[in-house]
């Protein structure tokens, strides 16, 4: 009998082998449970964003569902074992861990347990728990004076930037965002001076920079600089003159002509340097205009 003992020891193994190779063959056939499965793939405890977590069941089953790191560590029990309907199936995890604090910045990956079946799945997408803010700083101005008036010249103010990592700028005038860039990897953001469609009124703006990452976490405020909304101005706004003298006044402005208008007389130039007869004594307003802004003076002829 001795001497059968190794050779049904070697049967065993073989027929052990085949049975646990018949089994992963099988579960290789086996469509997985789950599809089509989409996971954020950053989140910050810190900015309290979430990382939605959803797949589809092929059939109703009890599941579970945790959050483990790349040691294979359980960090947070999402859901505990319970039936689920077979479809879209949705979760939440906000990086933090069973005893609600956050998670260290790293990788981790949601794991499924099916109890029907006894099969676990750790699906390959990772969620990146990231909670360091990225910082930002200005690195350019286009100009500092600039007519939003949709005459496409001098419209916009471009403001050039850095950062220590892709994020998204966000530009604040006097404390109210006003511009938010759409890509991750944009070197500048351009305010028109507008706000819901309408340009701004003409004046001093004082503009500020911040960054928010993919994550969610935005960085500190840049320091203050400053531009001004200009549409057309008179460089003063009372004119002394002498009867039978000339009005002269400078106009600041980006319209290629603009309109004045003084008591009867009006007309239409393109001079940065308006000069008019005097006229009569007497008071007068000087009105300059172009494109529906405005600006005036008073105009005092003495005889």
């Amino acid at each position: 009998m001795g001497r059968f003992l190794p050779a049904l020891t070697v049967v065993a193994l073989l027929c052990g082998s085949a049975a646990a190779f018949a089994v992963t063959e099988r579960l290789k056939l086996e469509r997985s449970p789950i599809f089509g499965t989409q996971v954020d793939k950053v989140v910050s405890p810190a900015a309290g964003t979430k990382a939605e977590i959803s797949f589809r069941l092929r059939r109703s089953d009890r599941l579970s569902l945790a959050i483990v790191d790349g040691a294979g560590h359980v960090v947070k029990s999402l859901v505990p074992s319970r039936r689920f309907r077979k479809g879209l199936q949705t979760f939440v995890w906000g990086g933090r861990d069973d005893s609600g604090d956050p998670v260290p910045e790293g990788s981790y990956k949601p794991r499924v347990n099916f109890a029907a079946g006894h099969r676990t799945i750790l699906l390959p997408n990772p969620i990146e728990v990231d909670t360091t803010p990225p910082s930002i700083v200005p690195a350019g101005l286009s100009r500092r004076i600039f007519s939003p008036d949709g005459d496409y010249r001098f419209d916009y103010a471009k403001v050039a930037y850095r950062l220590s990592e892709p994020a998204r700028a966000l530009l604040y005038a006097n404390g109210h965002l006003v511009v938010k860039s759409k890509f991750f990897t944009r070197r500048f953001v351009t305010w028109s001076g507008r706000a819901h469609g309408l340009p701004r009124a003409p004046g001093l703006y004082r503009l500020r920079l911040r960054a928010i990452d993919p994550a969610g976490n935005v960085s500190s405020p840049t320091h203050v600089f400053n531009v001004r909304i200009r549409y057309i101005e008179l460089a003063r706004q009372a004119i002394p003159v002498r009867a039978n003298g000339r009005i002269v006044v400078r106009v600041s402005t980006d319209a290629h002509r603009y309109a004045w208008r003084i008591g009867s007389r009006h007309g239409r130039v393109s001079r940065r340097r308006l000069v008019l007869a005097a006229g009569a004594p007497g008071r007068y307003r000087l009105v300059v205009s172009e494109r529906g802004h405005k600006d005036s003076a008073i105009v005092v002829v003495r005889r």
